[in-house]
């Protein structure tokens, strides 16, 4: 099995050493581990990624020793969209505040035909619970039966009380 990223590593900067963990969930979305910088063409010729949609804010970039400017200008360099939805780290409320909108981002992206990358910073909490609530709201699922749905594909521990005060209990 592989050594799994540490989100709670004491060291600053980039220490992964490694490509990102990356899981297929649709034929167009995909979520996992922050990309570095020399991960963008990687994610584009691996996976066909034609967008890079975030949800790490500037002390996730600063944390991992990146910079928003080097990421985008190296997405426009792979001719990848890149977006955005700063989110705070174990914040819910940062998370229920940028829900909407990074919502209607996701769905945007897929509309226009994007194999998309959705990432966080280890893809385990604030990314899975934007996918969850992409395959409810456009897939036309539970919340619990998204969630499922998602855990089969990629291991992860969802800020479900987040998407239920959203969108309500379904059960």
């Amino acid at each position: 099995m592989a050594e799994h990223y540490n989100p709670f590593a004491p060291v600053a900067g980039d220490n992964r050493g490694r490509r990102p963990e990356v899981s297929q969930i649709l034929p167009t979305l995909f979520v996992g581990e922050y990309p570095r910088v020399e991960d963008i063409g990687w994610l584009k010729q691996e996976f066909n990624i034609s967008a890079v949609f975030s949800l790490q804010d500037n002390d996730d970039l600063q944390a991992k020793g990146l910079t928003l400017h080097t990421l985008a200008e190296e997405c426009g360099r792979h001719r990848v969209e890149f977006r955005r939805a700063p989110v705070a780290d174990f914040n819910c409320e940062s998370l229920a505040i940028a829900l909407p909108a990074a919502l209607q981002e996701l769905h945007a992206l897929t509309q226009a035909s994007h194999r998309t990358f959705l990432h966080c910073n280890a893809g385990c909490n604030r990314a899975p619970t934007l996918a969850i609530a992409y395959l409810h709201v456009h897939h036309n699922m539970t919340l619990e039966a998204a969630r499922d749905f998602f855990k089969a594909r990629r291991p992860c521990g969802p800020y479900m009380e987040v998407l239920y005060e959203h969108f309500g209990r379904s059960v």
